[in-house]
């Protein structure tokens, strides 16, 4: 279920967007990516429950899809859309029902232009809904709910959202990212790592963890997930000081709650401007957010540059874009150009590079991320 709500609030949060600004054609196609997903979802769905939820969820969304298409930006769209206020919230009204005509009489009427209909639940791999499909509902769909329920407003932290994308990534992120201490005898250091894989692997930069004063790794290496303020042991497996990468492992049965974060799966994707979050532990002070724009997908050392204002203890943060996948791991910033000053010019390793270096490492040490 998981996959099945990031994925709807993905479409949910644009269509949203749209809606806001009276756009319901750009809207009604996001919701319609939303059926088409909710179908998907429900040809997969392995028990009766599971179906009926899909079922009323597709009902609640059709109806906004019919909304969309013949009225508009709908009162029933904005309820759905979490956008109505709670005290105006009402159930549309049903349609006058057409009479039962008398044996051998007229012939039903066909359902008028535009009329959506109900998507069919087919077995095996489901179509796409044609771009008018939407079925009229014979009774009143489900409003979606605020307590959690499948519908979509219960899946969306609208709280989150209003406070802007920045919120919301951190929100989702937070307990994927820890704060590193690491020392060795009189020399210490701190900075940041995140999680890779439940399994208990995580990222951070390999300066965090190496003892350039005695030219060895620090003997003692904890983490510290948000809130928390129990230490977990770290141990170091791999590292690549080229690219200022190293692969740690601890217990994950300790580690309470334990994510991952969600690695950007083609970073070819990444634009020179696109906006960017860091999450890091500036000063070992504890785990927060700070935001940029990215300058350079790759400069001519092959890094991720991006203006942020990061500072000590923020050294292997995750980097994240606005869907939240990481990008990157934050590294360094430049502090001048041939002795002039450089201000907010951050460095990060690119995440097509980590996943490189993941690769070898795992088939290297038959590891199982």
């Amino acid at each position: 279920m998981n996959s099945f709500k990031d994925r709807i609030k993905t479409y949910y949060v644009t269509a949203r967007e749209f809606v806001k600004q009276n756009n319901p054609k750009a809207a009604r196609a996001y919701v319609l990516a939303i059926l088409n997903y909710a179908l998907q979802s429900y040809n997969e769905a392995d028990t009766i429950v599971a179906k009926a939820k899909l079922s009323a969820f597709m009902d609640t969304w059709i109806a906004v899809s019919r909304d969309l298409f013949n009225v508009g930006i709908s009162d029933y769209v904005l309820t759905c859309f979490g956008l109505q206020p709670k005290a105006e919230q009402q159930l549309p009204k049903l349609p006058p029902k057409p009479a039962t005509p008398a044996k051998g009489g007229a012939q039903k009427p066909a359902p008028a232009k535009g009329d959506p209909q109900k998507p069919a639940a087919p077995k095996g791999k489901s179509p796409s809904l044609p771009p008018d499909a939407s079925a009229k509902a014979a009774q009143v769909p489900t409003l979606p709910s605020y307590d959690g329920g499948i519908n979509i407003a219960g899946l969306i932290d609208e709280d989150s959202m209003e406070q802007g994308w920045c919120a919301e990534v951190f929100d989702k992120n937070k307990y994927a990212v820890v704060q590193i201490s690491a020392s060795n005898g009189d020399s210490n250091s701190s900075g940041t790592g995140f999680v890779i894989s439940d399994k208990g692997y995580l990222l951070t930069n390999d300066h965090v963890v190496f003892d350039e004063d005695n030219g060895r790794y620090h003997s003692k290496v904890k983490m510290s997930v948000f809130g928390e303020k129990r230490w977990h042991e770290v141990k170091v497996i791999c590292s690549d000081k080229r690219a200022d990468v190293a692969l740690c492992e601890f217990d994950p049965s300790g580690v309470e709650p334990l994510m991952a974060v969600k690695r950007i799966e083609d970073y070819s994707t990444l634009k020179q401007g696109a906006d960017c979050l860091i999450i890091g532990n500036a000063f070992g002070m504890g785990l927060a957010p700070f935001t940029g724009v990215v300058r350079f997908t790759r400069d001519n050392s092959g890094d991720l540059v991006y203006t942020a204002p990061s500072n000590p203890g923020d050294s292997g943060g995750p980097v994240f874009n606005r869907r939240g996948e990481c990008i990157g791991i934050n590294k360094s910033k430049t502090l001048s150009f041939n002795g002039t000053s450089a201000d907010s010019y951050a460095n990060a390793t690119p995440m097509e590079t980590i996943n490189g270096l993941l690769k070898k490492w795992t088939d290297l040490n038959n590891i199982v991320l």
